[in-house]
């Protein structure tokens, strides 16, 4: 689909239009992956440097966590 414009061109300048297309999508591409791996990496570091900068605070204080169970509810 992307190279069909240069395909239907009869005369020599078909096969620059060809490599000129060619190239151009191939260098979107390839920029688009780079792109997509470079924020996939600064996300997944950003993330790290979140969980570790927030466990500091993490305070284990509270309540034991017991289960839902329907046979304690009908005794209460």
């Amino acid at each position: 689909m992307v190279l069909h414009v240069a395909l239907t061109v009869t005369s020599g300048l078909g096969s620059v239009l060809v490599a000129v297309i060619f190239a151009a999508f191939g260098i979107l591409t390839v920029t688009i992956l780079l792109v997509m791996e470079g924020l996939s990496a600064f996300l997944h570091a950003l993330r790290l440097h979140w969980v570790e900068f927030q466990n500091k605070f993490y305070k284990g204080s509270g309540y034991k966590f017991t289960p839902l169970s329907f046979s304690n509810l009908m005794n209460k």
